[in-house]
């Protein structure tokens, strides 16, 4: 408990400490139109919430628009990086045919590939899912591809031979073993979804956090423009730090179980 108070302490006095940078630059620029202090930026963001922004809709409106683009993008990433993941790790042939395409996708770089999407979708949805399946969805697939590797093979071919089904030797055998890798490969694919839906929105889709950075942007409003990037940068990293690390810790609860058993 104490140790969990500390490391609360640390991130607050640190964020703290980074608001009193913001205040001391601010002020000794004096120019709000150049960069406005961190209250003002706050009350733009509050300002935000509560009256119709340039296209009618209130703050709320856009960042529901961009959770729903994430999250669609992110858990189809996820779906298809396992999935061909695990195939090549289970089956040499998948294995043969994908080592030679997954890397000439990981070596695409993140800004081509949301303008190659732009350019075949128009201003889509499906130009921002293409654009994050086809760079995330390969790290996920190699990330899965070293797990089925590394496990025990032993424990399988035991479950093999005692004919246990294959969604069984998926879920007691498989899983167990390749969850520390599906929860790298997750804070990753979370971490690149949401720049990358970002992106599309600055460049390419109507409505969203992305979008209103952009036209406030154009709009040389340096106090919107803050305001919309504190607002993103909040909402990931209460995403972050309030329900991905909680999924994370009830996943492997049962470490700190033995953990606790082995030291008595």
């Amino acid at each position: 408990m104490a140790g969990r108070l500390e490391d609360i302490a640390l991130r607050v006095a640190s964020i703290a400490v980074l608001l009193l940078f913001w205040w001391a630059a601010a002020a000794a620029i004096n120019d709000s139109q150049v960069l406005p202090g961190p209250w003002a930026v706050a009350q733009t963001i509050v300002q935000d919430f509560g009256t119709p922004g340039p296209e009618g809709e209130s703050a709320f409106f856009d960042i529901g628009i961009t959770l729903a683009r994430i999250f669609i993008a992110f858990a189809a990433s996820m779906v298809a990086g396992i999935g061909i993941g695990l195939a090549m790790g289970l089956n040499r042939a998948c294995e043969r045919a994908l080592l030679a395409v997954i890397p000439l996708m990981l070596t695409m770089p993140t800004i081509l590939m949301v303008f190659l999407a732009i350019m075949w979708f128009g201003y889509s949805q499906a130009g921002a899912l293409v654009a994050v399946m086809a760079v995330v969805t390969p790290f996920v697939a190699v990330n899965m591809f070293e797990g089925t590797r590394a496990m025990d093979k032993s424990l399988a071919q035991m479950g093999t031979t005692f004919r246990a089904s294959r969604s069984l030797l998926l879920r007691k055998i498989y899983l167990p073993q390749l969850m520390p890798y599906i929860f790298s490969a997750f804070r990753y694919a979370f971490g690149q979804t949401w720049k990358i839906v970002a992106l599309a929105e600055t460049f390419g889709l109507k409505f969203g956090i992305g979008y209103m950075f952009f036209f406030w942007f154009q709009q040389f409003n340096i106090a919107q423009t803050l305001a919309w990037v504190m607002m993103f940068v909040i909402l990931m990293l209460a995403l972050e730090h309030l329900v991905f690390a909680r999924l994370e810790s009830r996943a492997f609860a049962w470490r700190s179980a033995s953990s606790a058993q082995g030291g008595r």
